[in-house]
This record gives C-alpha cells, structure tokens and sequence, in this order.
C-alpha cells in the first residue's frame, strides 16, 4: 500500500487562530497547491498511485506562550483532520496536532488523539518555541511516546540557521534541511534516541544534509567524545524521500538503508507535475527493484500499522 507520509493541510480556520496569536503562517501563503479542494487531491493520489496521505501541520505549529491558546489550537486542527479522515473513506489518515511545551495539555490531547480520533502519530516541529527537542522539560512527553510505541514526525518550523537566509527567501529551501539534521543528530548526541527506544522519529527531505556528511560525523571529534558513530544511531531514525534528486536518494540509502526511507511529497508545496514527481524519481532511479518497492508501498505502511485499503 503507497502511503504519503509528508503532506499537509491548512484549514483556513486554524490558520487564522495562528495568525492571532502571533504564529508563523507563512508557509500556509507560500504553499501553491493549498486552494484544492479535497475531491481534486483525490484525483492527484490516484495519478501518483499513493492509497493513503497522512496530513500533518508541518511548520504550522500552535507552540503558544498561552497553554488554553495552545490547547484550543490543537484541538480544533486535530477535530478538522478527525473529519477528513472519516469523510474521504480511508484516503486520508493523521498526524495529531498537540501545543507543546505545555506539557500536560500535550499529554492530554495526544491521548486524545490517538485513542479516540485514531491517528496515527504526532507531528512536532524539529524546535519547540526556540528550545531543542532534547531539552530536559519534554522529557516526560518522550516518556509517554515511547511508552506507545508512537511514531514521530519531525518537521522544519522556519527558524533559520543563520542570519543570511531569509532576506533571500532562503529560510525553507536551505534552512529546512539544516533544521532536520541538527534535530535529528541532537536526538542522537543528546540520547533521546537512546533512552526512548520505542519512538519511532521519521526526518523529512532524506534527512537534510546527514546522508552526505555522516562519514564526516563518524570520523570527527564528536563521535570520540561520545564513545559510538552517530551513523550508529541514525539508522534507527526514518527519512522521508522529499529531495528529487536520484543521487541524494542513493546516498541516503546508503546512509541508512531503503528499509529506513518512505515516500513523502510535500503537498501542497510541491504540486501539479512536480507531485508525480515524488513518486517517479524513486521509481527512475538506479535502486534495486526491491528497495524501490520497500520505500514506495512497503516501509510506511509497516511503521505506522495501516491495514491494506
């Protein structure tokens, strides 16, 4: 079963109660495919052969000073996707939607979600309100992850990682796969990966940059400091296969294996041809039959648990 593990949907209502509270809503603006409606998304899976598309807020997250804020946010977004998923027959499933850093709420909405609308993760953003994922105040939301086996999908927020991106536009197209690699290598170096072994944490766009700089990571100063190779624990995180590129395919595979990489198309970033294109450069490329089978309609449904529609 082909399952789009990256793609999103803007309701123009959450978007407007981010928008009062001071969210980002800029990717919402950017994003070209955002007006289809959900008959014409329907038609644009069938072309691209992909059964199930899993919505997520991506870099739209209520991380909210004010926890109600927060909460309500959350909670109308996850009722919103709730009803997607019952209304198109099993074409769409979710990522919940939860307003960290407040904790309690986050646990309360996350059991929510899961439990009683059924989704089938948690989306949260590669930062939380300008602090790292391994910081020590969302440890007992990682406990409670792991201790559901919940699978995790990061996602760039648009916080730049430096000052000479976003004059240029540059924040999302350069800065997000910076964003998923220090996220992600920080929840190795930092033993979040370690200590919560039962989360399984998916990385957008193959991972950033770590497919091309992992044997740089494991020969550097880092790696004796901390008595393992990050490529070690990386292969136990997943990549999604945002990028187009067949080389940067390759190399993530041979970064981390096909069986760790799943189909993702950013929609409504990427649509129209470009959308088949997700699917396509996987299939063009120079993989063995069998690892294009495993990322394109085998590893998704597997890790997330999705019976066969």
């Amino acid at each position: 079963m082909r399952i789009d593990v990256h793609a999103h949907y803007y309701h123009s209502t959450y978007v407007d109660r981010l928008s009062r509270n001071g969210g980002d809503t800029r990717p919402a603006a950017r994003a070209p495919g955002a007006a289809m409606t959900f008959e014409e998304r329907v038609g644009l899976l069938d072309g691209a052969g992909i059964h199930v598309q899993v919505l997520s807020v991506g870099a739209l997250q209520p991380n909210f000073a004010n926890a109600e804020e927060a909460t309500a946010a959350a909670r109308l977004n996850n009722d919103l996707y709730a009803d997607i998923c019952q209304r198109y027959g099993g074409r769409f499933s979710a990522f919940a939607t939860v307003p960290l850093p407040h904790i309690d709420a986050t646990l309360t909405e996350l059991a929510r979600a899961i439990d009683v609308l059924g989704m089938v993760g948690v989306n949260i953003g590669c930062s939380i309100a300008g602090r790292p994922l391994d910081d020590a105040a969302f440890a007992p939301f990682f406990t409670e992850l792991n201790r559901r086996g919940t699978v995790v999908f990061l996602h760039p927020v648009g916080c730049g990682c430096g000052p000479f991106l976003e004059d240029l536009g540059l924040d999302f197209p350069l800065g997000a796969p910076f964003e998923d690699s220090i996220a992600a290598l920080r929840l190795v170096l930092a033993g979040v990966v370690q200590r919560f072994p039962k989360i399984r944490f998916i990385v957008p766009h193959l991972g950033g940059t770590l497919p091309f700089l992992v044997t740089r990571l494991d020969n550097s100063s880092v790696a004796m400091r901390w008595e393992y190779k990050p490529s070690e624990h990386l292969k136990r995180l997943w990549y999604d296969s945002i990028n187009g590129n067949v080389a940067a395919l390759c190399c993530a595979r041979e970064a981390f294996g096909a069986d760790k990489l799943v189909l993702g198309t950013d929609f409504p970033h990427l649509p129209g041809k470009r959308f088949k294109q997700c699917v396509t450069y996987i299939q063009e490329s120079d993989l063995l039959q069998e690892e294009k089978d495993a990322i394109l309609d085998r590893n998704a449904q597997t890790l997330l648990g999705l019976a066969d529609r």
